[in-house]
């Protein structure tokens, strides 16, 4: 019953009617809603940085204007920090708190869908709603990227999602040593990628370089964080516990331990090679400094990382030196998994007295750029401004210090790419089209769309993640040597399978076995 009113709104839209029956108007199988009685909806998101409560409030009241107008309802910010989202979303969901859109991190995904927290999206995608989020998203696939257990639980944020890294450098080090020249480091855009990529192996050629002209500034730093993913090309289905080597075979479906594969014991091979020549930082597998701190003291040449356009303005800025980079990746085009799209998505908590009503405030976050650039940037005139290439800054008096409003989460939830440019003084009217672009250097694995559904192995994971851990940071950084490489990997893949890596790699290969069935 409720996908047949669904299909009805969709055939009144063809025939030129409004979002109801009349203008002012929006009827679903729910209820009726009116500019005087608009549906109340509650608006879960994260602000990552903190906000002036007063301008907030101001900033709802300028949506409520606009949203009561053209959708009939009016909308709740609900705020949260990073710190308090998982707790405070999980408890909503379970105590039947009204809540209606809310931002969905993929790992979450499959325990909130089988406690019941989540809302099936499936049945409005026929709707001109749904196709609105298609068309932002650039396909099908991609807009049904969100889904687990046949349940379609949210739509990713329209961002660049493809694995293309390489090192981060001090510009005036690679002037000095003929980089420059060599790479064409200097060139216009030259963070922007063009197809061409060098491997990792022939940086040494760099580092010994930078060695030798430089015996007190480390060649690369790398610190206690994970950085495989920069060095290699795995498909890590969620927790890197059972994953697809994209490296041997781009169109596989074997699930396979990454810790026993030739990629990853190559890349901790070099590592430790690296290490045991000067190359990288000797404290790498206990530091936290951070890249920022590590460049701005002048103790390091280069840091591994992800390039994207306008990466050099950001890193400059962090910095407090000028930069090169330069692209290095195992291959010359990237790839693009489940988990680089369907990060933080876009849903509905079952909790909504109107999914439909939900679902069309989430189709304006990817189709109404009014909405959008209010949500994220506030009022014109009071929280921004547009300049003369039309893309957008703070008011004057205002900056990155002592802003009232400002968002900046465009790449957390969804359509980014229909809102201003914001522009520091780096960035063109153009810069969304470059990060579209930048996606056209990958390919998508024969992965791309399944969710691994880890909840009856919590435990576990668990178990896994604390023996991956105690080997982690020495193989990964280099810092066990050469001569421990083979023992350390032994040790920590006796680790793994003591924790139950066979029965999670088994789990996880019949429903990505399942799920490929389903697709055909």
């Amino acid at each position: 019953m409720k996908r047949q009113a669904v299909m009805m709104l969709a055939a009144a839209a063809a025939l030129g009617l409004s979002q109801g029956v009349l203008a002012g108007e929006t009827t679903t199988s729910y209820g009726t809603y009116t500019n005087e009685n608009p549906y109340h909806l509650v608006f879960e998101f994260i602000e990552f940085y903190e906000q002036d409560d007063a301008a907030r409030a101001a900033v709802q009241d300028a949506v409520n204007e606009y949203m009561v107008e053209n959708y009939q309802m009016e909308v709740e910010f609900l705020p949260l920090s990073f710190a308090d989202y998982q707790t405070t979303t999980q408890l909503m969901l379970s105590g039947g708190d009204e809540l209606d859109v809310i931002p969905i991190f993929f790992s979450y995904a499959p325990s909130w869908i089988n406690m019941g927290g989540i809302y099936d999206m499936s049945e409005f995608m026929d709707t001109e709603d749904g196709q609105k989020i298609i068309e932002a998203l650039g396909s099908e696939e991609t807009a049904w990227v969100g889904n687990a257990n046949g349940v379609l639980f949210g739509f990713p944020a329209n961002k660049e999602s493809v694995e293309l890294g390489g090192l981060c450098m001090r510009a005036d080090i690679c002037d000095e040593l003929g980089l420059t020249e060599k790479y064409n480091l200097d060139a216009p855009n030259s963070d922007t990628y063009t197809g061409k990529s060098i491997r990792w192996s022939e940086a040494e050629e760099i580092f010994a370089a930078v060695k030798e002209a430089h015996p007190e500034m480390y060649p690369l730093y790398l610190y206690n964080t994970s950085q495989y993913n920069r060095f290699t090309a795995f498909d890590t289905m969620v927790d890197s516990f059972g994953v697809l080597d994209l490296l041997a075979d781009r169109e596989g479906t074997q699930v396979v331990n990454m810790f026993e594969t030739e990629q990853y014991k190559n890349y901790v091979t070099m590592t430790a090679d690296w290490y045991d020549k000067g190359y990288i930082y000797p404290d790498a597998a206990t530091d936290q400094q951070g890249t920022a701190t590590m460049m701005k003291a002048g103790n390091t040449f280069s840091y591994a990382t992800a390039i994207k356009p306008g990466f050099l303005s950001e890193a400059e800025s962090a910095n407090g030196c000028e930069c090169y980079v330069l692209y290095l990746n195992p291959t010359d085009d990237g790839y693009i998994c489940t988990t680089n799209v369907s990060f933080f998505d876009t849903g509905i908590a079952y909790n909504s007295r109107d999914p439909e009503m939900a679902f069309k405030f989430i189709a304006a976050l990817y189709s109404d750029p009014n909405l959008y650039n209010l949500w994220q940037y506030g009022i014109e005139g009071v929280n921004y401004q547009l300049l003369d290439d039309g893309t957008a800054f703070f008011v004057d008096g205002e900056d990155g210090m002592n802003y009232k409003y400002h968002q900046n989460s465009g790449w957390c939830l969804g359509n980014q790419f229909q809102s201003y440019v914001w522009n520091d003084g780096t960035k063109d009217a153009d810069y969304w089209e470059l990060l579209k672009h930048h996606n056209d250097w990958a390919y998508y694995p024969k992965s791309y769309g399944f969710m691994w559904d880890s909840t009856d192995y919590s435990t576990e994971i668990t178990a896994l993640t604390n023996a991956y851990e105690t080997y982690r940071a020495t193989l990964e950084t280099g810092a066990c040597g050469s001569a421990n490489v083979e023992s350390t990997l032994e040790a920590m893949n006796n680790a793994l399978y003591a924790a139950g890596l066979e029965d999670v790699m088994t789990a996880k290969q019949e429903q990505f076995d399942e799920w490929l069935a389903s697709q055909e």
